[in-house]
């Protein structure tokens, strides 16, 4: 199949696959579409990663396009945690994971696209502190009994993680 019908066949296939989810989501007794807008941002996710996966070829550029699907991906475990637990002042904190989804982006796109070790560690360097400041910041505003325990947790494995990385040089 020629490049620009597989472009064509694979759009059309994925607003067929958002329509019906979106038919099936208000169509079912006791969904609310209010409850369930972040599917968007996992549909993004998907659009901008299946590229460099269909396109082996031009896997090397398009690999590129990890960094703002993992942008939609972060916003959209963002917003769903929000919807689900209403936990709205979450977003005092919760936007510093958006850096942290660039570094997974980062580290998927030199991965999959073969860009070398160099931005893989830069992506896990990003996200690794991107997760601590967040779990800093919800430790000491985090309202939700969730994220108070998740907080701790984090910086404790970091720590553990920093002092195995001493003690095994």
């Amino acid at each position: 199949m020629e490049n620009s019908n597989r472009i064509t066949v694979i759009l059309g296939t994925f607003l067929v696959a958002i329509g019906v989810v979106f038919l099936l989501l208000n169509l079912i007794p006791g969904v609310n579409m209010g409850q369930t807008w972040p599917v968007i941002f996992f549909f993004l996710t998907v659009a901008f990663y299946l590229p460099s996966l269909l396109w082996p070829s031009a896997r090397r550029g398009l690999a590129g396009l990890f960094i703002p699907g993992s942008i939609m991906l972060v916003l959209g475990l963002i917003f769903l945690y929000n919807v689900l637990t209403r936990d709205w002042a979450s977003w005092a904190y919760a936007w510093l994971l958006i850096p942290g989804g660039v570094g997974l982006g980062l580290m998927l796109g030199a991965n999959i696209g073969g860009w070398g070790r160099g931005p893989a560690q830069t992506g896990l360097w990003l996200m690794g502190v991107d997760l601590g400041l967040f779990a800093l910041f919800a430790t000491i505003f985090g309202d939700n009994v969730i994220i108070r325990t998740f907080g701790p947790v984090v910086i404790i494995l970091a720590g553990v993680v920093i002092l195995v990385r001493v003690f095994r040089k």
